[in-house]
């Protein structure tokens, strides 16, 4: 195993500075009152505090083609509202967790757990009213839990729904991401908006806030203990993950499908998760994997078949359409329709197995 000193060292800033109990507020961050969703005993004090880990609620983009800070491997998240297309590299991400950010009418926060290795997205509104969340400064199973600023609820982000205060069980509305490289991002798009480091805040943006061991996929380490371990794959192995049915506590049925093993260009596996039949399409060399409910609205039968080294375009039909990454058909009869996009994400192996561990690993032929 790789030596996890960089990123210790790194964490005793962020992180170890308290890693106590959900009972213990000594580094001054106060407990919600009432009820948890979730092992209350399992939430851990990740040491910063509430807000330490400042958001991004003033997000400043620049043109994808103009983009030089981010290094070609480096991973970006990224979301399509519309006509709207944005990326946001982890490599500033790591920094802030959250960014409070908006495209046209529909407001919503994009977050990223670095211990986990899991982003996603959803709507910012309660109760009509546009809201920001920010950095909780809590824990639970090495993920992120976000809190709202409205009613100081706290969230689940891996869980994607309300866990602790006024808005415990209401369930997020997520809007769909997509992680892969900056190298297939640009290509992909270059003439998206990218999140810059014009952030407000002084931050080293070309670094690795845990340390670059801790992102190695032979690296099994992490930050605190797991609950579930389980060793069918390597702890740092990135998998695409589908949730069959919400709420997503520990009893739902998942499956997850390895990155690393779809092989070079796009592949496209036809499947079933929870008796719903999905597409998933995913690329080893372009670092990327998407899942969508594979009956268009109508429910015509589509058979979709691969379309190699043309991204965004990753899959056409028997009807002459042709999909892309967020699952629009951009040419053909059906131009303009999206397949419905499944409940999934992409993260670390031993974070999904954590969360829910009577999950399934899609099984390749060999």
């Amino acid at each position: 195993m790789k030596s996890l000193k960089p990123f210790i060292l790194a964490s005793l800033v962020l992180v170890f500075t308290g890693c106590s109990s959900v009972n213990d507020s000594s580094s001054g961050n106060s407990l919600v009152e009432g009820d948890w969703l979730i092992p209350r005993g399992e939430v851990v004090d990740g040491g910063p505090g509430q807000d330490g880990i400042p958001s991004i609620d003033d997000p400043q983009f620049s043109v994808a083609s103009n983009v030089s800070y981010v290094g070609e491997t480096r991973i970006v998240t990224g979301i399509k509202i519309g006509d709207t297309i944005k990326a946001y590299p982890h490599q500033v991400m790591d920094h802030h967790e959250i960014v409070n950010d908006a495209v046209g009418d529909t407001p919503y926060c994009l977050t990223l757990c670095p211990l986990t290795g899991t982003a996603i997205a959803w709507e910012r509104v309660i109760d009509g009213e546009t809201v920001e969340f920010g950095v909780s400064g809590w824990l639970f199973r090495n993920n992120l839990i976000p809190y709202d600023r409205k009613t100081g609820s706290r969230y689940s982000q891996m869980q994607m729904r309300g866990i602790n205060g006024p808005e415990s069980s209401t369930q997020l509305n997520t809007i769909q991401v997509i992680q892969t490289t900056w190298s297939t991002w640009r290509e992909m798009y270059p003439d998206s908006q990218v999140l810059t480091t014009n952030t407000g805040f002084s931050r080293n943006y070309s670094g690795y806030v845990y340390g670059r061991d801790y992102y190695l996929d032979e690296n099994s380490g992490t930050l605190f203990p797991v609950q579930n371990s389980d060793n069918r794959l390597p702890n740092k192995a990135r998998v695409h993950g589908i949730i069959a049915e919400l709420p997503a506590d520990q009893n739902a049925q998942v499956k997850v499908y390895q990155i690393g093993l779809f092989g070079e260009g796009v592949h496209l596996v036809s499947d079933q998760v929870g008796g719903e039949d999905v597409i998933v399409a995913g690329s080893t060399n372009y670092n990327f994997a998407v899942s969508f409910h594979a009956l268009p609205e109508d429910g015509t039968e589509l058979n979709f078949e691969p379309v190699q080294d043309e991204l965004p375009f990753i899959m056409e039909d028997q009807e002459g359409n042709r999909w892309d990454l967020f699952g629009y058909a951009v040419e053909g009869p059906r131009q303009g329709e999206q397949l419905a996009p499944t409940n999934s994400y992409t993260g670390y192996w031993f974070a999904w197995a954590d969360f829910f561990p009577e999950l399934s690993i899609y099984r390749w032929n060999s």
